[in-house]
């Protein structure tokens, strides 16, 4: 009765059964990694992490004591009616984006639908938003902190439709619910939660398996929809003096760079070319409003670059390597000069007249291309011999000055008058610049009228960009075509990740010089920085970190058709390396083993202790295989001794029993393994030893199992005739 009325009770009140109590809570916390997922990319504006964070923070409160819903039907109604109003002007003024006002309608769903869930419905709703908000998560980002959220959230996903239908079926079954806080109850938390474990733990395995058998081939429909990422200035066909010194101070990874081949550590020492720009208006520099030139592929996925071909120029080292690029707005690929190639999921291509190469279809999402490029410098002797005669359109493109103080004019005479080629022109500015000046990235955030002048003349001070614009003025000023290119230095190398990490603030400006039939060569004149970084415990972390989302952008984002075949190259490769290392190692040991067991053959053969260890083998060997007999043997003829008149019992003439049937065998009569000693006595009673067989058989029998022991010299007697006794051809074995 007691227990009648406690399942009674348990349906009279509201009190919450142990699966849905653990429904409900697994489908908030899907809820809540959604979010939090949402959250992570750093897409969201302020308010929406400000109310959405306060809504589940609320709901999480109040959900331990009070799990009713707050919002009644009627009040939903109303805010959704709303909100459908509000959405177009949040589309139209406030967002002004698809996919900004789409993620806001979202989040107010999620909300709303948080605080009225009552039925199965609801909560299917409340399922699918959380889904939409991962959605949305992974269109606006590749970050690898999507891989641990979207972890959790299979793993509380699994978990929440596991415990949903085994709430439906006990709802549509009308059972009693199961009151919490008791061991089945805490039985079936865990195993709710080991259910929902291994189901992730195999869905991801099997994924992962389809994921490096079914390539890619596009970027994602969505991504054009993404929220647009930091502009990145200095990286354009127009370009302020002081923007590339306003990136140096940002720590941002940009890209990451490996090199293909044996060194990976090939391209210590490069500089990664981005933008060219020939125009200058004193402030400014910019190109001039060319289309470039456009590559299509519609059948491959590697652009062969038309770039100029200069016959004088010397061939030079190849370099291949593979470049990972961060969202940044920027149309510019980063490039080791000169580019031959250039591998990617592009729809075109295009190469500027400054032989910069662009994406027209932006880089506003990750960006993974393979390149090559073909590194050379011709030697100064070289470059001395090329004669000062430029085309007209080189002279009318790259020797344009705007009006500018006169006194540059004068220093860049200075410079050069006493010198003859090009070449020592251009190599006595780059030292001044070196040696004479400053290099710093605190400068006014105004600039002078005159930037230039006041570089050279007052504040001597500055960063690249600055040094870089002040030798284009100076060498143009002497009659030396040159453009100015923003790019990036090396960048830091990563031994874990064998990559190189280019920032922000590896932003570099430099310059390039142009001699006839030899082609652009170039100079760069700001002098080295002093910065050192020390090495800790967290730059180390930061390195396997960037190492793992390197090959998390590289082998889950960007994998494609190119990375299958290369994934089955490697594995083909490391197949054969380790087979012929396998037949070496074992073609090795077995060497090995023989020459040892030489060795040990020549030394036994040769040691005086080989006769004495021969015995104790023997000796081992006899002891093992002989060891119980000889054990019996010997309590045999001990008891026998020592018990003298008093006779065998037991255990002893059992022994003395296998001891006559032994001798029995030898004189050719042996005892079947189902005959008793009874049936083998009578069995020999017709032969000479059947009297000898019954009277031994009669004395163990009486001392085995009647208490009665056994004479002891009567039994000696009788083995001694045994063994005495030599069978003739008329006898013969009645086993036989």
């Amino acid at each position: 009765m007691m227990a009648q009325h406690r399942v009674m009770a348990a349906i009279a009140h509201p009190v919450s059964t142990v699966v849905q109590r653990y429904f409900e809570v697994s489908l908030f916390l899907v809820l809540t990694v959604g979010f939090l997922t949402l959250a992570s990319t750093g897409r969201l504006d302020i308010p929406s992490l400000v109310v959405a964070g306060l809504a589940l923070g609320v709901k999480a409160l109040r959900y331990r004591r009070h799990p009713e819903p707050e919002l009644s039907p009627t009040m939903v109604n109303r805010l959704t009616w709303f909100y459908f109003l509000f959405y177009a002007l949040d589309y139209l003024l406030l967002s002004r984006a698809f996919l900004d006002a789409t993620v806001h309608l979202v989040l107010f769903l999620a909300v709303v639908k948080l605080f009225s869930a009552r039925t199965n419905r609801d909560y299917l709703w409340l399922a699918l938003i959380a889904f939409l908000e991962m959605l949305a998560a992974a269109i606006l980002t590749v970050d690898t902190t999507f891989l641990f959220f979207f972890f959790v959230f299979l793993l509380l996903g699994i978990s929440t439709f596991v415990s949903f239908e085994i709430k439906r079926g006990a709802e549509s079954a009308r059972m009693a619910p199961l009151p919490a806080h008791t061991p089945l109850a805490r039985r079936l938390h865990r195993s709710l939660l080991v259910t929902s474990a291994a189901v992730s733990v195999g869905i991801l395995l099997l994924a992962a398996i389809i994921f490096f058998i079914l390539p890619r081939f596009s970027t994602g429909f969505f991504s054009a929809y993404a929220f647009q990422p930091e502009l990145l200035t200095g990286f354009s066909n127009d370009v302020t003096l002081g923007q590339i010194g306003e990136i140096k101070r940002n720590r941002a990874v940009i890209m990451r760079i490996q090199v293909e081949g044996n060194d990976p550590r090939a391209a210590e020492g490069l500089k990664w070319r981005g933008i060219a720009l020939a125009q200058f208006d004193g402030k400014r520099w910019y190109n001039e409003l060319h289309p470039p030139a456009v590559l299509r592929l519609p059948r491959a996925t590697r652009f062969y670059l038309p770039m100029p071909q200069y016959p004088r120029r010397p061939a030079g080292r190849r370099l291949d390597y593979r470049v990972l690029l961060e969202p940044v707005s920027t149309d510019a690929l980063f490039l080791a000069a000169t580019p031959a190639w250039v591998e990617g999921r592009f729809q075109s291509l295009g190469v500027d007249a400054n032989d910069s190469i662009v994406n027209p279809q932006h880089n506003y999402t990750k960006v993974s291309y393979a390149a090559g490029s073909v590194l050379t410098r011709p030697p100064a002797s070289l470059l001395r011999q090329t004669p000062a005669e430029y085309p007209a359109e080189v002279r009318d493109r790259y020797l344009q000055l705007p009006a500018l103080d006169s006194r540059i004019q004068e220093l860049a005479a200075s410079l050069t008058a006493p010198l003859t080629t090009s070449y020592d022109k251009a190599a006595a500015i780059e030292l001044h610049l070196r040696t004479k000046y400053g290099y710093t990235l605190d400068l006014p955030p105004v600039l002078p009228d005159d930037p230039i002048a006041s570089f050279l003349f007052e504040t001597q001070r500055g960063h690249c960009e600055y040094f870089a614009a002040a030798m284009a003025v100076l060498a143009r000023s002497a009659g030396i075509p040159v453009r100015i290119v923003n790019g990036f230095l090396t960048g830091d190398y990563n031994d874990v990740g064998e990559d190189y990490i280019v920032r922000a603030s590896d932003a570099h400006t430099w310059v390039e010089v142009f001699f006839p039939d030899l082609g652009w060569v170039e100079f760069d004149p700001t002098p080295p920085s002093a910065e050192y970084r020390a090495r800790t415990f967290w730059t180390r972390l930061g390195d396997y970190l960037d190492a793992f989302d390197l090959w998390w952008s590289e082998w889950v984002i960007n994998y494609d058709f190119s990375h299958r075949i290369q994934l089955a190259g490697n594995l083909k490769r490391r197949t054969r390396s380790w087979t012929l290392q396998a037949h070496l190692y074992l073609r090795q040991l077995r060497r090995n083993i023989t020459r040892e067991l030489q060795q040990a053959e020549t030394s036994i053969l040769t040691s005086r202790y080989l006769p004495p260890a021969l015995f104790l083998v023997l000796l081992a060997l006899l002891v093992f295989f002989r060891g119980r007999q000889l054990r019996d043997w010997l309590t045999l003829n001990w008891q026998l001794r020592r018990r003298g008149r008093a006779g065998l019992v037991g255990r002893e003439a059992t022994l003395s029993y296998r001891r006559f049937l032994k001798l029995l065998a030898r004189k050719g009569f042996h005892k079947r393994p189902g005959e008793t000693p009874l049936e083998f006595s009578a069995i020999l009673s017709t032969q000479p030893l059947g009297p000898v067989v019954a009277e031994f058989t009669s004395l163990y029998q009486e001392a085995r199992y009647g208490d009665r022991p056994a004479d002891t010299a009567r039994l000696l007697g009788l083995i001694q005739s045994l063994e005495q006794w030599k069978p003739t051809a008329a006898d013969r074995d009645p086993a036989a």
